[in-house]
């Protein structure tokens, strides 16, 4: 795993259990389901950075990547 990959998956791991700690708080529906859905999302990119790369493909593809 390379060192951009490892700080993807270790940010994506943080913001996992932020969100699901923050699911143990009292929350409006509203909240509620946009935090499920923000956890969802942040499930399936870090789901990405872990599959095998296919058809020569890279996991981060289509992202948007500041350079300054």
């Amino acid at each position: 795993m390379s060192a951009a990959s490892f700080a993807l998956s270790r940010a994506h791991s943080r913001n996992i259990e932020r969100y699901h700690r923050l699911l143990k708080a009292h929350l409006t529906d509203v909240e509620r389901n946009y935090i499920e859905w923000r956890l969802s999302h942040e499930q399936a990119a870090l789901a990405a950075i872990d599959r095998p790369h296919q058809d020569g493909a890279h996991a981060d593809a289509g992202r948007a990547v500041s350079v300054y």
